[in-house]
């Protein structure tokens, strides 16, 4: 049965993560013997020892040890401590042997039986040595850097961006599923406002479905996109004021003090719709005589202050508006997840004399509209 990918992946990073790393280790040993002996044979012995080191090791990981991880964890180290331990003891009597068989040598088997010996070091051998002993480090050091950079380093950022990646996915469904409650919100809030002039004044009713059929083609348009310009924001406010006007005749006054500057500044979509609709129905229509909508915005502060107040009843003490209806707490959540706490509108309110909610949208955090 062939190995899926799934499993040949695995397998392919131990092996270059073990044989990246004895290749490191020999080539360091190797080099310190070829300074010392001068044979090149010692030399390539050393790189070739190490690689049989790692395989043992490979052949440890993957058949051997994971048959002792269903014991108890004190129990599970300490065999596979013995059973390594038993296995690379064997494995070097084995090498020492056969390198004293290759390089005449004495071993564990035939130990030196000659007399003493005196050792020569050249002076020159003496003054090169701290920087031969220095550079020697250097290349095994970089292979086992690159090697494990390569296998583990490199992948633990790659996870770490994929976590990002992921968390900023579940942050625009959730933004995604926050805009969806307020085209349906704000639908048939202003189909009700229609119906009940479809039987007093039949023009008005079609003029306010045209005025609706406008709004719902901009939705259609921007579906896709999160942030939008000012500009549009206030084209829709003022298609729903008009759809209001239009039932509450004089008794519902707008006003608009919105800066040059601001107009053009990026904010999330449908954002100024709740809450000129918040100030309309729980403000204007239950106050005797109607009252006005004011609409401010300017740029301050590296932000932009979007401002509605009305004049209507206002909110009683206690009253948690944010968590009440769809509009108001939609916008709440929407802006909280974009910019953070800092961004939470600010309400206040005056029973008899109105209520002003004002939201800061920072100007560095704006994206452009498709």
């Amino acid at each position: 049965m062939d190995i899926g990918d799934g499993e040949r992946r695995p397998l392919r990073q131990h092996v270059l993560f073990l044989y990246g790393t004895g290749l490191a280790i020999g080539l360091h040993l190797a080099l310190v013997q070829l300074y010392l002996l001068r044979r090149i044979g010692m030399f390539f012995f050393a790189l070739g020892a190490t690689l049989v080191f790692a395989t043992l090791m490979l052949i440890l990981w993957r058949s051997v040890l994971p048959r002792f991880s269903r014991r108890q964890f004190a129990s599970s180290v300490a065999l596979q401590l013995v059973v390594s331990i038993g296995a690379f003891a064997a494995l070097s009597f084995l090498m020492m042997e056969v390198s004293a068989l290759l390089f005449d040598r004495s071993s564990l088997l035939r130990p030196y039986a000659g007399g003493d010996l005196t050792f020569t070091i050249p002076s020159e051998t003496l003054r090169r040595a701290p920087v031969v002993f220095a550079l020697i480090p250097v290349i095994p050091t970089a292979v086992l850097c690159v090697v494990a950079f390569n296998l583990y380093w490199q992948r633990i950022l790659a996870l770490q961006g994929r976590e990002r990646e992921l968390r900023a996915l579940a942050v625009s469904a959730q933004l995604a599923a926050l805009r969806a409650q307020v085209n349906p919100h704000f639908f048939f809030n202003s189909l009700n406002s229609i119906a009940q002039l479809i039987s007093t004044d039949p023009a008005k009713a079609e003029a306010c479905v045209e005025r609706l059929a406008e709004i719902f083609r901009y939705m259609l348009t921007r579906t896709q996109v999160e942030f939008v310009p000012l500009a549009d924001e206030l084209k829709v406010a003022e298609a729903y004021l008009d759809i209001e006007r239009a039932r509450f005749g004089d008794d519902l006054q707008v006003w608009e003090e919105i800066d040059d500057g601001a107009r053009s500044a990026i904010l999330p979509g449908f954002i100024l719709q709740p809450l000129v609709e918040n100030a309309v129905r729980h403000g204007i229509s239950q106050k005797i005589g109607g009252g006005v909508i004011h609409i401010g915005a300017r740029v301050e502060g590296g932000a932009l202050r979007l401002t509605v107040r009305d004049t209507g009843v206002g909110i009683q003490a206690g009253d948690r508006v944010f968590e009440r209806g769809v509009g108001l707490r939609n916008v709440r959540e929407r802006l909280l997840k974009l910019y953070g706490p800092g961004a939470e509108p600010a309400l206040t309110t005056a029973p008899g004399q109105g209520t002003t909610v004002t939201i800061r949208i920072p100007l560095d955090a704006q994206r452009s509209a498709a």
